[in-house]
This record gives C-alpha cells, sequence and structure tokens, in this order.
C-alpha cells in the first residue's frame, strides 16, 4: 500500500511540473494563430547580433494583417500592398498576383507575440511582432 501511495504521489508531482502542451505549441495550428494584424517591435538584419527596437523610429514601422480567408495586407517600411498567402507548417509564403513576395517561417508563436524570419530574395531578417 505505501509502494501505491508514493507512486501516486511521484506521479501527481510529475505531472504538476511537467510543462502541458498549449495550442500556441502546435505547428499545425500556425495559421489560425497568425490571424490578425501584427506589428513589428523589433528587426535584426543578418550578421546583426541584437535586435533594433523599432518603435523608436517611425520610419521603420512595419504592420502585416492576415486574413481568414488567405489575403494578407502589407503596410510601412516593406512597401504597401495586398495579395495572398499560404500556410504549411511553420512557413507563410505571401504572394502578389501570384508572384512570390516574401516568405516568414515562424520561430515562435504565443497568444499575441511572435518571431519571425522574412526572407525576401536572398536577404532575410528577424522580425518580433505583437498581434493588435
Amino acid at each position: 500500500m505505501k509502494k501505491s501511495l508514493l507512486f501516486v504521489l511521484l506521479l501527481a508531482t510529475l505531472m504538476a511540473i511537467m510543462p502541458s502542451c498549449s495550442k500556441d505549441d502546435d505547428p499545425d495550428d500556425i495559421a489560425t494563430q497568425m490571424i490578425g494584424t501584427w506589428d513589428a517591435t523589433a528587426v535584426k538584419f543578418e550578421g546583426d547580433k541584437s535586435w533594433t527596437d523599432i518603435t523608436k523610429y517611425p520610419s521603420m514601422a512595419l504592420s502585416i494583417t492576415f486574413n481568414k480567408n488567405g489575403t494578407y495586407s502589407g503596410r510601412g517600411a516593406l512597401g504597401n500592398g495586398d495579395g495572398t498567402y499560404t500556410v504549411s507548417g511553420k512557413t507563410i509564403k505571401t504572394y502578389i498576383d501570384g508572384e512570390l513576395y516574401g516568405t516568414y517561417y515562424v520561430n515562435e508563436v504565443s497568444g499575441n507575440y511572435a518571431e519571425l524570419t522574412l526572407t525576401m530574395g536572398k536577404s532575410s531578417m528577424g522580425i518580433k511582432a505583437t498581434k493588435r
């Protein structure tokens, strides 16, 4: 009986301290999590070791809105435009007039915070963003 009680207590303790899997950790749910408008708060250019807080530089402002119907709109320093997007795993590809515009790799998304890598052509940059 003591061994059974000890086992139950050990199991309960392990369950309490183990991190739970949340919907935010599900890569198949990236499409749902990214719906909405995201404002960039910091960027890291290729070769940089630290993030640049772009909230201090209005000319560097960036935002993107992902709509449920597969369309998006982008505004700010990378240009203004509308198009479509597809999601595969943690990769979001954006298109304008059917041509690939940019590819976002979702490094992390949790609630209203996301960390992404944006690749456009041969260039890439890191983006930290918050959802409105």
